[in-house]
């Protein structure tokens, strides 16, 4: 809890200094990107579920078609699932999922007075690397492969992300904050419209290169 309020202040005291020179405003970025997501799953399987915290890191880049649009390809490890989730077929379970998110986006950006503010839509392909249940009363997680009457799982995840940020100029880099929404678009069991929905809040670095 120390780590995370003095990565905190240390986030805002670089975003109200002022920014030592205006950053290169290159046709390209590329930067890093960590913070925290919290995820659930809904669907016609699903009789509740709870919402639960897990993280997200990656990098990302970003080609600026014009000074005001952009196309951005980023690359996340993201936890996912829920906790306490009652299934229809009976059970409850807490869900963990783990994926590489490949998001590709296309965002707007103004520029104001050393800082910019971003919007953008896009669809992402998610890889699943761990899929993990837990019963409610027991410490104890299982695969998702050896839970019986579980449907198999897909290792593959459609989504559409979307969300906004903004970011101030430090000179020479950029560093800002970003909130996401991904709605799941996949099963994430076989035929079982159990689908993935996440918030994510990161902080992002960029630098851009180029001429």
């Amino acid at each position: 809890m120390k780590r995370v309020t003095l990565c905190a202040i240390a986030v805002s005291l670089a975003l109200v200094l002022p920014p030592r020179a205006e950053a290169q405003t290159g046709p390209m970025r590329i930067g890093l990107t960590g913070g925290a997501a919290t995820s659930s799953v809904g669907g016609d399987y699903v009789q509740v579920g709870n919402w639960a915290w897990g993280g997200v890191a990656g990098a990302f880049g970003q080609y600026f078609v014009s000074r005001e649009t952009y196309i951005g390809l980023e690359a996340n490890w993201v936890q996912k699932g829920g906790d306490q989730v009652a299934f229809t077929l009976g059970g409850s379970q807490d869900l963990k999922l783990e994926y590489i998110e490949i998001p590709l986006t296309l965002g707007y950006t103004q520029r104001f007075s050393g800082w910019e503010s971003n919007l953008y839509l896009g669809l992402a392909l998610s890889f699943e690397i761990s899929c993990k249940t837990q019963g409610t009363s027991s410490n104890t997680s299982v695969d998702c492969d050896d839970v019986p009457g579980l449907a198999p799982k897909q290792t593959t995840d459609w989504s559409i992300p979307f969300g906004f940020g903004f970011m101030k100029n430090l000179g020479g880099s950029l560093l800002g904050l970003d909130i996401r929404y991904v709605l799941g678009l996949s099963d994430i069991f076989e035929n079982s419209n159990i689908r993935n929905r996440s918030w994510q809040f990161t902080a992002r670095w960029a630098v851009p290169i180029g001429s």
